[in-house]
């Protein structure tokens, strides 16, 4: 059975002040995140929703492809014009509206790795996001893999990816998904920048780092240590082999190990 993406049956599920206050589904587009970064350019509000049943050009961060075959995830992207300097927080944030969204259809809590992906279990990941920002606007993409079987992984992906379906064995109506992720979006980020101290909280408490040995890279800089928490302002706390503490701001984590 298939749940096909309807605006009107996401919108009926949830009350929204800013985000999903417009919704709007493609059968198909290159990327979600170049359709809302087009409508910021031409000066629409935030708050508008973009949805993809698929993407011929999917992306991650650090200009990775994302698969988004049609009719087994949410492939979608937020036009926001945060009223703060600092846009860094909506990865963080939009981290912790999509593991609160899922919650409901899962036997167990989801977690979150630093900086933007959702894990179900320790090693699997089942959502990513991509934050891009223009002067006055930030784009939130989400890929978020919902009825996939283990046959639609495949190459390097396949031992490391999971679905909300695998995990919980249930086959979900997306329009449910989707605005059960976007009623906690909206709630979080008009508590936003003020409440950006909660949203670290949930992160460390869901994270999949704390108290493991880890190695992060980013352009020519790698470090390795131990993950102590995530400060105030996002950032991964990590106590290096030499004792000392550092603050790693951005980055890919390439290696990790349980203690």
């Amino acid at each position: 059975m298939t749940f096909g993406l309807d605006p009107d049956k996401i919108s009926a599920r949830f009350s929204p002040s800013i985000i999903g206050r417009e919704i709007q589904v493609y059968r198909e587009t290159a990327s979600t995140n170049d359709v809302a970064m087009r409508l910021g350019r031409a000066g629409m509000a935030e708050g508008v929703v973009i949805f993809a049943e698929s993407q011929t050009a999917g992306r991650g961060r650090l200009g990775r492809q994302w698969k988004s075959a049609a009719g087994l995830g949410l492939w979608f992207s937020v036009l926001l014009r945060p009223r703060w300097a600092d846009f860094s927080h909506l990865s963080l944030a939009a981290a912790v509206a999509v593991a609160r969204g899922i919650d409901p259809f899962l036997p167990e809590r989801a977690r979150i790795k630093w900086p933007n992906d959702i894990y179900l279990g320790e090693d699997r990941k089942t959502a990513g996001i991509l934050c891009e920002s223009s002067r006055d606007f930030a784009i939130v993409g989400v890929g978020l893999n919902v009825n996939h079987s283990w046959n639609d992984f495949d190459g390097e992906i396949a031992d490391r990816a999971t679905s909300l379906a695998l995990v919980s064995g249930q086959h979900f109506d997306r329009n449910e998904v989707a605005a059960s992720v976007l009623a906690e979006f909206d709630r979080i980020y008009q508590t936003l920048p003020n409440g950006f101290e909660a949203v670290v909280s949930e992160c460390t408490e869901r994270s999949v780092l704390l108290h493991r040995f880890v190695r992060i890279q980013s352009g020519g800089f790698s470090a390795s240590g131990m993950v102590t928490g995530i400060d105030r302002d996002g950032g991964l706390r990590l106590r290096l082999e030499n004792g000392f503490e550092k603050i790693v701001t951005s980055g890919e984590v390439v290696a990790m190990e349980m203690l």
